[in-house]
Parts: C-alpha cells; sequence; structure tokens
C-alpha cells in the first residue's frame, strides 16, 4: 500500500477528482485521510465513499473539516485539527481551485481573474505554508510531501482557459522555488498536470459542449480521444493514483518534479 500509516490532507474535495483523491488514500493504506472543503456536503460525500470500501479501509480515520483555503484562520485551524488528532501531517495534495472566468484572454474583463489567482496561488500557498511549519516538526526530521494538481491548460492552450491557465503557471513556478527551499527539510514539492479526465465534471461538460456543437456526447468524446495517444480518457481515478504516488515513499528521490497524466495528449 502506497500510503501506509500516513496522515493526509486533501483540499478541494469536489464530485471529480478530490473525492477520488481522499478515497484512493484511503485504498493505499492511509491511517488518516483529512478531507478540507467548503461545503460540508461534499466533505459527506468523500466520507460516505470511503465506508464503502468496507475492509479495505477499515483501519483508515477520516476528519472532515470544512475550510476555505483563501482564509487564513481556517488554514491555521486545518492544520491544528490535524495535528491534534493524530499528531502529524505526511502529505498534502492541493487539490482545492477556483476556474475564473471563461472568456478569451484578449476580451477578457481582467478585474475577474482575481478569484482564480487569489485561490489557485495564494490560497494553496497559504494553506502549504502553514502544512509546511508542521512537517518541520515531524519527528525524526522525517518531513513530508506536497502534491499540487495541476493542468494540461498550462501547456496546450484551451479556448476560455486563460484565467485559470494563467493562474496555474503561477502555482506551477511557487512549487518549484518550495521545493529548493524545504528539501533539506526533507519536505518534498511536486506538481502534476491533469488533462481530460472521465468523471463526473468531464461528463457534465462533454452534455453541454455536444448540446451546444448539436452532437452527440459520443461524438463529442470520440473527438477529444483522437487526440490521446493511448487511445482513450484517463479516468479520474488513473489521475488520482498519480498524484498520490508523488505523495508515497516511492517518489522519496522526486522534487520539484512536473508530472504529467494527461494519456499523452500533451508530451515534453
Amino acid at each position: 500500500m502506497l500510503l501506509r500509516d500516513k496522515v493526509v490532507i486533501i483540499s478541494g474535495i469536489g464530485p471529480g477528482l478530490g473525492i477520488k483523491l481522499a478515497v484512493e488514500a484511503a485504498r493505499e493504506g492511509a491511517r488518516a485521510v483529512v478531507c478540507a472543503a467548503r461545503t460540508p456536503a461534499r466533505l459527506d460525500a468523500a466520507e460516505a465513499a470511503i465506508k464503502a470500501l468496507g475492509a479495505v479501509a477499515e483501519n483508515c480515520s477520516v476528519l472532515k473539516l470544512p475550510t476555505d483555503i483563501n482564509d487564513a484562520t481556517q488554514c491555521n485551524q486545518l492544520v491544528q485539527e490535524t495535528v491534534a488528532h493524530y499528531g502529524r501531517i505526511d502529505a498534502l495534495i492541493n487539490s482545492a481551485y477556483a476556474h475564473g472566468n471563461f472568456d478569451r484572454v484578449a476580451h477578457s474583463d481582467l478585474d475577474t481573474w482575481h478569484q482564480a489567482f487569489e485561490t489557485n496561488v495564494i490560497g494553496t500557498l497559504r494553506l502549504t505554508q502553514a502544512v509546511i511549519a508542521q512537517m518541520k516538526q515531524n519527528p525524526g526530521s522525517s518531513g513530508g510531501a506536497i502534491v499540487m494538481i495541476n493542468t494540461m491548460a498550462t501547456r496546450k492552450p484551451y479556448p476560455g482557459e486563460g484565467a485559470y491557465a494563467a493562474s496555474k503557471a503561477a502555482q506551477e513556478t511557487a512549487a518549484r522555488y518550495l521545493a529548493q527551499e524545504v528539501g533539506r527539510d526533507g519536505i518534498r514539492v511536486n506538481s502534476i498536470f491533469m488533462g481530460w479526465m472521465w468523471g463526473v465534471p468531464v461528463q457534465q461538460a462533454i452534455g453541454m459542449m455536444a448540446q451546444h456543437q448539436q452532437r452527440s456526447e459520443a461524438e463529442v468524446l470520440a473527438g477529444i480521444e483522437a487526440h490521446i495517444p493511448l487511445g482513450k480518457m484517463v479516468t479520474d481515478d488513473d489521475c488520482a493514483r498519480a498524484a498520490l504516488m508523488l505523495a508515497s515513499d516511492y517518489a522519496r528521490a522526486i522534487t520539484g518534479a512536473c508530472l504529467d497524466a494527461n494519456g499523452g495528449e500533451y508530451m515534453r
């Protein structure tokens, strides 16, 4: 099990990748999964999904903490509650995000970009700083692992993704600096870049695209998959597992890295 006995915080629990990260962390043997999101119902859904694993995750404790990463007090409270319950933090998966508007950059109201940058850069770093301060106190200088959930849109432009991609590109740069700064504390910082992921959010998006384009959903999906070397859209379950690998001891030699998890749609 990749995460045996580890205490893992996951921000941005939602109906797509967020909940899958929580479920897969429990499946991979985490001692505790700390679920953070602004919406309590999403936290309840994650807990139910973990409990549905049955014996596979019977030793995994779930802590649900409503948290807005744009609020420093709530970020600090999340860290304090986690340590109070479990004594340490081994991994942080930064999955919380704000997309911002879907306008083209040339015509976008730039005043609306603040939400994307505030959440994806400042909010993410606010929570990360709070966790790093605690990881430095882990017994035996064991440090920890931080994984930034990023996007292929920073590599391959898509219409309407400008604000989101620009903020995520800034997040990537910050992650590299962090990796250099905290490496001597035994803390690793890596980023993973997700592309199309088959799951609830993408299924909904394809439905809307099909309606807008007056095509069937199967035709829209086939058009996307035609550009993916693996021949099919990867699932959010598989992307969650890739992210958690970076949080595991199997990645102890890896920091400051950028991993693409998109079925090969973008290659460097």
